[in-house]
């Protein structure tokens, strides 16, 4: 179990990494389509993702170790 949870961290947080640099991209080209919008709200979702498998993985941990 946590080899899986470290898994979907490293994931998770790879997730956040990568659609905060395409927003940043998306950005600096000045796309009047939206793009850097949506990107940086695809941010905001992974890092809700994120925090839930980090606040899971502390809870496993702390329950089961």
């Amino acid at each position: 179990m946590d080899i899986l949870l470290d898994v979907l961290i490293g994931l998770s947080m790879l997730a956040v990494v990568g659609s905060l640099f395409m927003g940043m991209i998306a950005f600096s080209k000045n796309d009047p389509g939206g793009r850097s919008n949506g990107w940086m709200a695809w941010r905001v979702r992974t890092q809700v993702v994120a925090v839930a498998v980090l606040m899971l993985s502390v809870w496993v941990r702390s329950t089961h170790g």
